[in-house]
């Protein structure tokens, strides 16, 4: 899923298989943002994911493009809003958690940093299913989307919807979900001195009934920084308010229960 606002680079948190029918022929209503949420959660509802956990293994690549140090991190995503990762030892201290809509950062055991922060792929994931469709919508918004951009394509020879930017745009905030499995493929997102971050979700697999990613590849203007690999994913973790809770930080731990 460093230093203290490099989570809103390397967070966290599809598939890449040959269609057998024409791109669109069953998604004709879908013209819009609007009727891709609603399609979404009506397709979802019943069984929706709520939560689920995950050990990583974390690695980060220098300017060259080779790998200098690998990591492991304990992740764990509590849909609508909280989000905790470790990093590494845990007797280190050192993990962010987002918590309705803002991020504490401890570092060597101590809050070294908090702030709000949105997280942007808590929201397709599984936080729409929580949300109106205008609420969906407007969080979208609030992190630069243009939601009034819609946009049908092909990626790696599947169909997609492009929320945010018409074909070939980049340089835009916008979101890539496969067309048939309704999951995340693509993520680009601006860094706040214009830098071009991309995210590339692959590696989707069945866990209990719920299609999950476990690889992600992350880009920045171009060049592969990080690439994590999901290993011990569990659809139904024992998780509470106290492992997303700041003031329990040091004492509580999902993974040591």
């Amino acid at each position: 899923m460093k230093p203290i606002l490099e989570k809103a680079i390397l967070i966290v948190t599809a598939t890449v298989s040959i269609l057998t029918f024409t791109p669109f022929d069953k998604d004709l209503s879908i013209d819009s943002t609007a009727s891709l949420i609603t399609h979404i959660k009506t397709e979802n509802e019943e069984n929706h994911l709520r939560a689920f956990t995950f050990v990583q293994e974390t690695i980060h690549f220098n300017d060259q493009g080779k790998p200098k140090d690998t990591t492991t991190w304990y992740e764990a995503i509590r849909y609508p809003k909280d989000f905790r990762i470790d990093f590494g030892d845990p007797e280190k201290g050192n993990a962010n958690i987002n918590r309705n809509d803002s991020i504490y950062v401890f570092r060597g055991n101590k809050l070294v940093h908090k702030g709000p922060e949105m997280q942007e792929f808590l929201i397709l994931e599984g936080g729409l299913h929580y949300y109106s469709v205008e609420e969906t919508i407007n969080r979208l918004q609030k992190l630069g989307i243009d939601t009034d951009t819609f946009t049908k394509s092909t990626y790696q020879d599947r169909p997609i919807f492009i929320i945010g930017a018409k074909e070939g745009e980049h340089s835009k905030p916008q979101i890539w979900l496969d067309a048939k499995e309704l999951h995340a493929v693509r993520r680009f997102s601006k860094g706040k001195k214009g830098e071009l971050y991309e995210v590339r979700y692959d590696g989707y697999k069945d866990f209990g009934g719920h299609r999950i990613e476990t690889w992600i590849e992350f880009w920045l203007d171009g060049k592969l920084i990080q690439t994590e690999r999901y290993n011990q994913v569990d659809t139904t973790p024992d998780l509470s308010d106290e492992d997303f809770d700041p003031s329990k930080f040091g004492s509580i731990y999902w993974f040591k229960k």
